[in-house]
């Protein structure tokens, strides 16, 4: 079992993650700097990564394909569905480009906060 990890703005302060994202910004204009962290409730597997540097022009559906590949676990992956939520529950629609959530939901630091969460769809093992 893995330790709880600080989230993202617990382990910077406001200062540093907009001087972040700014920097980003300013050097990968077609990118959108996004945090991607586990919803508290959710038993899916950690992430093994947290900040993400997506195009603008990439929708939800691809966007969650990418986070697959970063779970810990790659055989609980397979038999979850993964939701996305910004804003702690604010589900995008599956073709919502990055950029139009980025524009309606970015952070006051720059970023995007996303929480994945999952829910098991080919029932349980036998």
């Amino acid at each position: 079992m893995a330790l709880l990890s600080k989230s993202f703005k617990q382990e910077y302060s406001l200062e540093k993650r907009k001087l972040i994202s700014s920097k980003i910004r300013n050097r990968y204009k077609d990118r959108l700097p996004i945090i991607v962290e586990r919803a508290a409730n959710s038993d899916v597997p950690d992430i093994n990564k947290k900040k993400f540097l997506a195009p603008s022009n990439m929708v939800i559906t691809n966007f969650i394909m990418e986070i697959r590949k970063h779970l810990d676990d790659s055989d609980h992956n397979e038999q979850k569905a993964i939701f996305l939520f910004v804003n702690k529950n604010n589900l995008p629609p599956s073709s919502q480009f990055l950029s139009s959530i980025y524009d309606a939901h970015k952070d006051e630091d720059g970023f995007l906060y996303i929480c994945y969460s999952g829910e098991n769809t080919f029932g349980s093992d036998i």
